[in-house]
């Protein structure tokens, strides 16, 4: 089959998949996305030595069955964010949507009242797409992103995303990113992910050092914007709870490292208040301050 047919054949179904789900009544849905997490947890073996080359690096002093219970729940927030995504991208009316109560926002009209630009930042959480969602229907929020590789899945992404946030801006293009800071525009940015040490500088995450992208510290330092941190929680009643915290210090600074470190403080806090909704699937640790041992060596790549 040719690789167009196949990415086409592919997109639709996922897309199928996720209108099913959100057609489901959450009380049916939920558990069924749960179970989904786990069956994926025994097939995504290399994924499942990433996660467990993490909890180990972050939380060294637990024993291994509290480690293994938490890989267990992390395949299955996992699959909660499928569900997630499915009731952002395909539920038009929030009105069908679970609760959010979202706390902070004045920090971000205090920066739009002093006309700067946001830079709202979020850690990489599985409840992410949701609560983003909640955010954009907030605030007029322009999102940055990755695109999909599939170009089925990437129409389908980014026109549901539409229907809720200001703009779409590519990753890949940092100049239509500082553009819409200088602009004043809330932009939202997840930078909690190892690129390499091209872009990088080492500071703290769960002590140890993690390559963190200086582009947050760039794009406020040269735009005048302001960094804020939004952090997503599920809570036990089924609803999200997102907190806005206070403007991060060093934006001005002559260097990344005061700004960066107090980022990585605000998401390694909100990650150990709910560990199993991290995204720990992505090699965080895999760029090493003087080529030291390699977390990851088991994964085979």
């Amino acid at each position: 089959m040719p690789s167009r047919l196949l990415n086409s054949v592919l997109g639709r179904l996922v897309i199928f998949v996720l209108y099913g789900f959100a057609l489901l009544p959450i009380s049916v849905a939920k558990p069924l996305a749960g179970g989904l997490g786990r069956a994926l947890g025994l097939f995504m073996h290399r994924r499942r030595l990433i996660v467990s080359a993490n909890i180990k690096t972050c939380f060294p002093k637990w024993d291994e069955r509290s480690r293994r219970e938490l890989g267990r729940q992390i395949f299955q927030s996992l699959g909660l964010s499928i569900y997630e995504i499915a009731l952002a991208w395909c539920r038009r009316d929030s009105r069908h949507l679970p609760d959010c109560k979202i706390d902070g926002l004045e920090h971000v009209n205090a920066a739009v009242q002093q006309g700067r630009g946001v830079l709202l930042v979020n850690g990489h959480f599985t409840c992410l797409e949701i609560c983003s969602r909640y955010l954009a229907e907030a605030m007029p929020l322009s999102g940055v992103y990755r695109p999909l590789k599939n170009p089925v899945l990437e129409s389908f992404q980014t026109k549901a995303r539409l229907r809720y946030a200001r703009t779409m801006l590519s990753k890949r293009n940092p100049k239509e990113i500082l553009t819409a800071l200088k602009q004043g525009q809330i932009v939202w940015f997840a930078p909690d992910q190892d690129f390499g040490p091209q872009r990088s500088v080492f500071v703290p995450f769960f002590n140890v050092p993690a390559a963190t992208l200086t582009a947050t510290w760039r794009l406020a330092r040269s735009s005048g914007a302001v960094v804020l941190t939004a952090t997503p929680v599920r809570l036990a009643n089924g609803g999200y709870q997102i907190t806005i915290d206070s403007a991060l210090p060093g934006v001005d600074a002559a260097e990344p490292e005061e700004l960066l470190t107090g980022l990585n403080q605000r998401i390694e806090s909100a990650v150990r208040t709910a560990p199993a909704d991290y995204w720990w699937f992505h090699r965080r640790f895999k760029t090493t301050p003087n080529n030291s041992q390699n977390i990851y060596s088991n994964t085979h790549d």
